[in-house]
């Protein structure tokens, strides 16, 4: 490392390899590359070389407990934090005592971060193997960038860090037994920065999973599809989406759902449920119990009225445009749902003399349960054309002028 910064040290601004000297700026803007007279090989060697044993103080490393080597500050510590803090040593203060070993481990954060807009980025998580393989990887990354890289202008695109972050996990052959942080950082003298967001391990062992069961991977190009803006694709969506609002990814998925059923696109075969809703919703599902802790039992009751309310519109298509219509308001939905109540205590079919068409357990589940009734109802949409879709229906084309309430379903040998 120390060759590496001596290499630097000559290197013009805007010229390969000026990089690694950029960064400095970032991270050690008081260090000795930063002083003419310091900025030699022996100044520089001076600053990486561990303080002889007799000058070390008689205190323990703040970080791990071995003895310190000396009592460091601001030019080997990126003491990143808010604009609110002063990022320095304080008067008549020290410093921090730290041993060697640990200081070396700050010398090397530009070999594990990478800079962009003039901050570093890094990855970091508690699981020591997962840790252990992004470190690799961005070593050898940012080796390769010193030498060719001039500036510590931003690059991998929107959404970079967030981005890298899931390209991990997806390429990661071991459960994740911890969460996955996003730290991006400066310690410059004019704008010190610290910002951290954090996946917590239920979505980062779910977005793995993604890969690794094959039964989620097939829906996995439609969630990271319906994730995507006019701006920034599926992909980088999701990414950001995971550390910032994880709420999110189900219900932009359950919406995208919708409007591919509502208004399938030109493309599409007449009379199709769009190939999407099979593989997505049992994903949707496994993402609410495992990642948001909607309880299992719950969403059971929700699939189980999108089954009866198969049942009884799989060959009736004034009852499904009105259904499709009352799912966008509770009180609609309450309403078609009481008068389906009655009709089905009228002529319940001999086979479920003793069921109900729907129990009061699934009505508080998409009624009473606050926030989480939301997502059950979106779910109740998508799991009954599931439903659907397994039992062979298929959605007449929307005609041209026509709103998207008006579509039916027809049964496979009616469209033959």
């Amino acid at each position: 490392m120390t060759d590496d910064l001596i290499t630097t040290s000559t290197v013009a601004k805007g010229q390969p390899g000026w990089y690694l000297l950029g960064v400095s700026y970032v991270l050690w803007p008081n260090c000795a590359l930063h002083y003419k007279s310091k900025r030699t090989p022996t100044g520089i060697t001076t600053w990486r070389t561990c303080p002889p044993a007799d000058r070390w103080p008689a205190v323990p490393c703040t970080l791990c407990g071995r003895p310190a080597a000396a009592w460091y500050g601001k030019g080997d510590v990126p003491l990143g934090a808010s604009i609110e803090h002063r990022n320095t040593t304080a008067p008549d203060h020290e410093g921090t005592p730290l041993c060697f070993p640990c200081v070396t481990s700050f010398h090397a954060l530009p070999y594990a971060c990478t800079a962009g807009g003039g901050l570093l980025n890094g990855i970091h998580t508690w699981d020591a193997r997962f840790m252990a393989r992004i470190t690799r990887s961005e070593v050898r990354d940012n080796l390769r960038g010193m030498v060719a890289r001039s500036d510590l202008k931003g690059g991998g695109g929107i959404f970079a860090l967030e981005f890298a972050a899931l390209k991990a996990l997806r390429w990661w052959d071991h459960r994740v037994t911890a969460g996955v942080q996003t730290l991006q950082f400066s310690n410059n003298n004019q704008d010190q920065k610290l910002q951290s967001e954090v996946m917590e391990q239920p979505l980062a062992e779910w977005l793995r999973s993604t890969v690794r069961h094959s039964e989620r991977r097939s829906g996995f190009r439609y969630l990271a599809h319906a994730q995507a803006t006019a701006k920034v694709s599926g992909l980088r969506m999701l990414a950001w989406r995971a550390f910032h609002h994880p709420e999110q990814i189900a219900s932009r998925a359950t919406g995208w759902l919708r409007e591919q059923i509502l208004n399938p696109p030109k493309h599409a075969a007449p009379g199709s449920i769009p190939a999407a809703v099979t593989p997505l919703v049992p994903l949707i599902r496994s993402y609410l119990v495992e990642v948001l802790n909607v309880l299992e039992p719950d969403v059971a009751h929700v699939v189980g009225v999108a089954r009866r309310i198969a049942d009884v519109v799989a060959d009736d298509d004034t009852r499904l445009k009105k259904f499709t219509v009352s799912t966008r308001r509770p009180h609609d939905l309450k309403a078609w749902l009481k008068a389906e109540i009655a009709d089905w205590s009228r002529k319940r079919p001999a086979d479920a003399e003793n069921e109900p068409f729907i129990s009061v357990r699934q009505w508080r589940v998409l009624f009473d349960s606050g926030n989480a009734s939301w997502s059950a109802r979106e779910l109740l949409f998508v799991a009954t054309f599931e439903e659907l879709a397994t039992r062979g229906a298929k959605v007449a084309a929307v005609e041209e002028g026509t709103s998207h309430e008006d579509f039916k379903i027809l049964d496979t040998d009616d469209q033959d």
